[in-house]
């Protein structure tokens, strides 16, 4: 609209798109197709008038009022236009198919130096209590150990060693509830460990300890082979669920500690998106784990827990090693028009 429109014609103009937006206080779908035609129009007139009265700095009140209505319009016009044009099943399949699998790559080398920690000394904890079984109390929480040497001397020759596993199949369901709740809230503690590094360390050391001279122990009655049965048919989706938030906790405080070239509250922002995502990767893993642990690992026999623990590890190698390898911003086929 031309700059020579005068106050009359510019009052008639913004009376009339005060009247539609009046009208729809309900949303889009109360106009017309005319009306939301007009619409539009009078809001691209409205903007025009505001620049023009910014120029002139003359009738400060036209200015405002245009301001006030330019406002009121843009809001409706653009209202939802970043709302996700998926529902939320589609956008959880997405979420955990594509962005979970790209975060844990994203943290290979914290991940890889986690895992090198955990294992690397339950090897030697191992090799260690094989070779010297009064190592294991030095190692071991004294209890623990005298548990599970009690334990194996109760097994009869010939007999597989069942460890804490004695329940029977019709207690399996109430156990497979309470595991995954206690191994979710363990999640959590290694999530908060994770926070502070060196008490992150202090973790996943006590855990790589733990298991391997739990093994260790077990390998002076010759059971090592049912005990890794036991063990990897659920461990191998928990044991990498809770390294996975541990790591989680340190990807969010690594942005306090060292933010790089953003403010520290930027770099808490941006990698909180990485943690949550590492995060959310442990909550399914430790579903089916405690579900394993219920059902399969107390009553299977040690081929099918091998096989388990086998086809665990192959599926999540698969989803975390080559889930989301598509185009990460894939191009929109059409720019999306607001929604009625």
């Amino acid at each position: 609209m031309s700059a020579r429109t005068g106050p009359a014609s510019e009052a008639e103009h913004l009376g009339r798109l005060r009247q539609l937006l009046a009208r729809s206080r309900s949303g889009l779908g109360a106009l017309s197709d005319a009306e939301l035609v007009d619409l539009a129009r009078l809001y691209r007139y409205t903007a025009s008038r505001i620049a023009w009265h910014e120029t002139r700095q003359e009738n400060l009140a036209a200015l405002e009022e245009a301001r006030t209505l330019a406002r009121a319009a843009h809001a409706l016009l653009y209202r939802g236009i970043d709302r996700p044009r998926e529902g939320w099943w589609r956008r959880a399949v997405r979420f955990y198919r594509d962005d979970v699998p790209r975060a844990v790559r994203a943290e290979w080398k914290l991940l890889f130096a986690s895992f090198a920690l955990v294992y690397g000394l339950a090897v030697i904890a191992y090799a260690a209590v094989r070779h010297d079984l009064e190592l294991a109390y030095a190692l071991l929480s004294p209890e623990t150990v005298a548990n599970e040497i009690a334990q194996l001397e109760a097994t009869k020759d010939g007999e597989p060693f069942r460890g804490n596993f004695t329940f029977g199949f019709g207690q399996s369901p109430g156990a497979a509830g309470f595991i995954m709740a206690h191994n979710i809230w363990v999640a959590v503690l290694f999530f908060a460990a994770g926070l502070v590094p060196p008490i992150f360390v202090l973790v996943l050391a006590a855990n790589g300890l733990m298991l391997g001279t739990y093994i260790g122990v077990a390998s002076h009655w010759d059971q090592a082979a049912n005990i890794n049965s036991i063990l990897w048919c659920h461990g191998t989706l928990e044991m990498q669920a809770f390294v996975l938030a541990a790591a989680a906790g340190l990807v969010l405080i690594r942005a306090w500690i060292a933010p790089g070239p953003w403010s520290r509250r930027h770099a808490m922002a941006r990698e909180s998106q990485r943690a949550w995502r590492l995060l959310a990767a442990v909550f399914p893993m430790l579903v089916v784990a405690g579900t394993i642990e219920g059902f399969v690992s107390p009553h299977a026999g040690l081929e099918t827990r091998l096989a388990t623990a086998i086809l665990s590890g192959l599926v999540l190698v698969a989803w975390l090693g080559f889930g989301g390898r598509g185009d990460p911003n894939p191009v929109e086929p059409s720019i999306p028009q607001p929604s009625r």
